[in-house]
């Protein structure tokens, strides 16, 4: 078959890449340009018409630090076991199939608000997968933990480091069972200085509740280890649902951690369903750090209603150019730390 150049075809979107490319299915068959395939994990995944049947087959049979790529086919790729997938192996890319050609510097995923190869979890309190190898990059994959207290990704780095996470143009829905412990990313309480670095989240979407009646979810980026250098970009944070967000971003490493430096929080929208009780209530809160300047915030843009920081004390966030919406004029100025 013509992967590599077959008009309107993913397959020459593939990342560049120098390692091998393993393909998983969402189901035990599968359709490929209007042909069905069984799914195996007996295949050897090197091809869309040869997919395993796991993400934990591809990563099993993946070579660490050599460029692999493991492509998520369309449909729900569920697990029942927690995490679905422990990321052990360096340098991996995990990527689903967007939902729009490749964009740049958008405030949102570069595709639709629910990308077309979706990761779910359905233990109590499962997570998606855990990142505990370096160079990891996610992409164009859509999130949606099911159980209360679920997780998208969980940066966690207890075999290895986890420097230079790379997560980009995913989606994230904390919809289906509300808890004020389901988050979208979460770095937990544990993670100590040095093994956390750089980390990057850019042009992704999270969503709290559905537009009916919803309870409260945890921060969609919620970070109580230590993170240095940790960069959140380009991103829209919504809520939909009925009850408010106490915080859409927390940086608020647990008692005793080292302290959470270096993050810059840029060119973001923060979005509410109303301007007046169910808001996000701060769209980016510091929790108990004190440290002079650990967070800076440029460019970011907070509906009313909401707090755009708030923080132990007034400079422990340097912002510049970040807008609070109004209702009335003059319809929204620059905001400072509450």
């Amino acid at each position: 078959m013509a992967w590599l150049n077959k008009y309107g075809g993913f397959w020459g979107q593939v990342p560049v890449t120098t390692g091998r490319v393993f393909w998983v299915a969402a189901s035990d068959a599968y359709v490929v340009e209007g042909t069905t395939y069984p799914a195996s994990n007996d295949n050897d995944g090197l091809s869309p018409e040869r997919a395993v049947r796991t993400l934990a087959r591809a990563h099993a049979l993946a070579t660490a630090s050599v460029g692999d790529v493991i492509v998520l086919l369309p449909g729900s790729h569920t697990s029942a076991t927690s995490p679905g997938l422990t990321v052990t192996k360096a340098g991996l890319t995990i990527v689903g199939i967007p939902g729009a050609s490749r964009s740049m510097n958008t405030r949102r995923a570069g595709g639709g608000k629910r990308l077309r190869s979706q990761l779910t979890n359905t233990a109590t309190a499962g997570i998606c997968i855990t990142v505990s190898a370096p160079d990891t990059e996610i992409d164009f994959i859509h999130f949606a933990p099911t159980a209360a207290g679920g997780q998208g990704i969980s940066l966690t780095p207890t075999l290895a480091t986890a420097n230079r996470a790379f997560v980009h143009d995913c989606t994230f829905a904390l919809q289906a069972t509300a808890s004020v412990t389901t988050y979208g990313i979460n770095v937990p309480a544990g993670v100590t200085a040095d093994i956390l670095d750089e980390a990057l989240i850019s042009g992704c979407y999270f969503v709290s509740g559905l537009d009916s009646s919803s309870g409260a979810n945890g921060p969609a980026i919620n970070v109580l280890g230590t993170a240095r250098g940790m960069t959140i970009e380009n991103s829209t944070f919504e809520l939909k649902g009925t009850a408010a967000w106490a915080a859409a971003i927390a940086i608020a490493p647990a008692a005793g951690a080292a302290s959470t430096l270096g993050t810059l929080i840029r060119d973001n929208d923060f979005v509410n369903p109303t301007s007046t009780t169910t808001v996000i209530t701060t769209a980016v809160s510091s929790g108990t750090i004190t440290t002079q300047s650990a967070i800076i915030m440029y460019r970011n843009y907070v509906d009313a209603g909401t707090d755009g920081a708030t923080a132990a004390a007034n400079n422990v966030i340097s912002l510049a150019e970040n807008y609070l919406a109004g209702v009335a004029s003059p319809f929204g100025a620059l905001f400072g730390n509450v």
